[in-house]
């Protein structure tokens, strides 16, 4: 799923939520992953690629809960 995040809050917030969740969250964007939980890593890849960034999860019931925080807080990127 692709993910959009303007302000440094919304990052914060996603790391904070995803930080709650067992399995690995990754941030993507070209040659570039990074772990969601690590808001060093999260910010860094935001800044370098605002527009292009995706959110992978290993455990697919996480994934369910990842997108539905996404949905709500409209981070996700519409293509």
């Amino acid at each position: 799923m692709r993910a959009e995040f303007i302000k440094i809050e919304d990052i914060e917030k996603f790391v904070n939520f995803v930080t709650t969740l067992n399995g690995k969250v990754f941030l993507k964007s070209g040659e570039i992953k990074v772990n969601a939980k690590s808001i060093i890593g999260s910010m860094y890849i935001v800044k370098e690629h605002p527009n292009n960034i995706i959110v992978e999860v290993e455990d697919p019931a996480e994934g369910e809960k990842v997108l539905e925080f996404l949905m709500q807080g409209s981070f996700l990127k519409n293509e």
